[in-house]
């Protein structure tokens, strides 16, 4: 009797090891897949004929984007179909995803085209609508494309002085300037272009990087990955995974650039940010920020997990905006980075379009989308 049962818990315990060995091979091999794709694609850029940044599509037709978005509910009906009588329904094409015309260094003396540019952050002005994108092999430096709003067409390439991650942009309307996130040997920056320079700016006259007006460095935060621009501030906010993050509050001065010191023994325009003393306190894996009145909207993400938008009170004297605080979090596809607001309309960014992730599994998003929250 006792062999027996010992043979049942044998076979029972076999069983369960060849069910164990079955779900792990399901797990290892996608997750095997995705690695090989985030390691070996952001590394290495496929390499192209192209002489120009593409302003077509990179991945679907507009037909075949909203018939992939129509299974998210809610998202389909109201960034497309609630703007069927507008250009491409209402749709922004993110430029530069196949080729995009830019530098190899600041003292390059022609262009150069890099075909892993990845899209990170956007805002938006009365005439345009600005992306910007890194290089995911960190070969080319950063650009901005600039499309115009009503028309949806790509205007031309705004390229950076520098490599960084460039994780979001905001504009002062009051100043007319476009706040860029920047970094320089590893120390954090919020750098500003006067949009009189953008608008003047032509790389193919000198294949030159535009300059900034205003460029500070940010050292009570590790990272500048997201802003947000409410007069009179400027909010910086870093991206974490392992613990609560946290967003700094810059007040704009009269001369357009944030509260600044200038950085002794230096020679170039560069100052020190001087925050608020106060900090908003944020979860994890915050990408993007953007204000309506009194309600904070911010975005989380993390690889091929459904990105997050979630929605906050603001009021005097609350400085917590975790997850527990939120009135409102809604599940949408992966990869959403920066998020804007231009008026009661919400524009959305995702990065899965880009090269190094257009392959993953799932809803590839090479499209800026916009919903009306007014």
């Amino acid at each position: 009797m006792k062999d027996k049962e010992t043979r049942k818990k044998r076979k029972k315990t076999k069983w369960k090891r060849r069910v164990l060995a079955v779900c792990l091979v399901l797990i290892l091999i996608p997750a095997g897949y995705i690695g090989a794709i985030f390691s070996w694609m952001g590394k290495v850029e496929p390499e192209t004929d192209a002489v120009s940044t593409n302003t077509e599509s990179s991945l679907y037709t507009l037909e075949e984007f909203s018939e992939r978005l129509e299974p998210y509910s809610g998202l389909y009906e109201e960034a497309v179909l609630a703007h069927a009588d507008e250009p491409d329904s209402g749709t922004y094409v993110i430029p530069g995803l196949e080729s995009a015309r830019t530098l190899t260094n600041n003292r390059a003396e022609s262009f150069s085209i890099c075909t892993s540019m990845t899209p990170q952050g956007i805002a938006v002005s009365e005439r345009y609508l600005f992306i910007s994108a890194y290089c995911q092999s960190k070969t080319h430096n950063s650009v901005i494309f600039m499309i115009d709003k009503e028309t949806h067409e790509f205007v031309k390439e705004i390229v950076l002085p520098g490599k960084a991650h460039v994780g979001s942009l905001a504009y002062d309307a009051q100043n007319n300037n476009l706040w860029v996130c920047g970094s320089r040997s590893g120390i954090a920056q919020v750098n500003a272009l006067a949009m009189e320079s953008i608008e003047e700016y032509d790389f193919s006259e000198s294949w030159n990087p535009i300059s900034f007006l205003h460029v500070n460095n940010i050292l009570d935060i590790p990272r500048s990955s997201f802003m947000a621009y409410q007069a009179p501030y400027l909010y910086v906010g870093y991206y974490s995974t392992k613990e609560d993050s946290t967003i700094k509050k810059y007040e704009v001065q009269d001369d357009g650039n944030i509260q600044s010191v200038p950085i002794e023994h230096r020679t170039s325009r560069i100052r020190q940010g001087v925050a608020e003393e106060e900090d908003l306190k944020i979860s994890p894996y915050a990408q993007g920020m953007t204000f309506l009145g009194d309600i904070l909207f911010l975005s989380y993400s993390m690889g091929i997990v459904p990105s997050r938008l979630a929605a906050y009170q603001v009021s005097d004297g609350i400085r917590d905006f975790t997850d527990e605080m939120a009135l409102e979090d809604i599940r949408l596809p992966y990869m959403l980075e920066q998020i804007c607001m231009d008026g009661g309309t919400m524009y959305l960014l995702f990065e899965s379009g880009a090269y190094p992730y257009r392959y993953l599994p799932g809803l590839s998003v090479d499209r800026v989308l916009k919903i009306d929250l007014l």
